[in-house]
């Protein structure tokens, strides 16, 4: 059962999972993994509050793993629970059991929590285990720019993100909207000269699509001037704007 359960969880099928790890728990109510694993499930489907009873009540029967200690770092977030959150996260930093994954979510959410300067620590020891990790260059560039940093290291971080991993658009309309700021039109617009209806159909930031589309009017470029409206109005028809470039802008000033 606690297989099928981290099966059905692992592929996002939260609804099967949850049964199972009920059936777990109807068998032993002291089941730590169940718990534990139903605290993830919870979290997984926005029930916070649900997650953190769950977590708390899987530490009691056994040490939470990794991926259960960041989860309910997370979750002591979502229910305000703020200062506790930071401080348990702030101790996941230099965990050795922390996978790059696991230290990039870390950074995430102290970034949520307003603790940039320590999203980079995360971030710095996620490139140390895994330096190919375009996305851990990214958040460190997010990070540091929330914090202040020169422009150029900001600038240099995106940059290394979009060399290690150059299909992935959205580190290049993260860099775009940054150099834009900066007045670097040119620049940013040769970032993105390139990219094809396919890539400018995934995104899903109604902000960064306007960007695009002012960008591409400037070099005469109608045909992505018109994929970019056309987005823009499927995204208004859904009520969707996700950001599509990291959450968060690379620079805040």
């Amino acid at each position: 059962l606690h297989e099928s359960a981290w099966c059905a969880y692992k592929s996002g099928q939260l609804r099967p999972a949850l049964r199972l790890v009920q059936q777990c728990l109807s068998r032993d109510s002291d089941d730590g993994r169940a718990w534990e694993l139903c605290g993830l499930i919870h979290y997984a489907s926005a029930n916070y509050r649900l997650a953190v009873a769950c977590l708390e009540r899987a530490s009691v029967c056994l040490p939470l793993r990794a991926p259960g200690r960041v989860c309910l770092g997370h979750a002591y977030a979502k229910t305000g629970r703020l200062e506790l959150a930071r401080d348990l996260l702030r101790l996941f930093i230099d965990d050795g059991s922390m996978t790059v994954s696991l230290l990039l979510q870390i950074a995430a959410a102290l970034r949520s929590l307003n603790r940039p300067d320590l999203a980079v620590l995360a971030c710095r020891r996620a490139i140390r285990r895994d330096d190919q990790v375009a996305q851990a260059h990214y958040d460190l560039a997010l990070s540091t720019g929330l914090c202040g940093y020169p422009p150029g290291v900001v600038e240099a971080l995106a940059r290394k993100a979009i060399d290690l991993a150059a299909d992935v658009v959205q580190f290049r309309v993260g860099l775009v909207g940054f150099l834009v700021r900066k007045n670097q039109r040119q620049q940013a617009h040769s970032l993105v000269a390139d990219l094809s209806s396919t890539q400018l159909a995934s995104l899903g930031c109604e902000r960064c699509l306007s960007r695009l589309s002012d960008l591409y009017r400037d070099a005469g470029d109608w045909c992505r001037v018109v994929i970019c409206q056309q987005r823009r109005l499927e995204l208004a028809s859904r009520s969707v704007d996700a950001d599509c470039c990291g959450g968060t802008n690379l620079m805040t000033s």
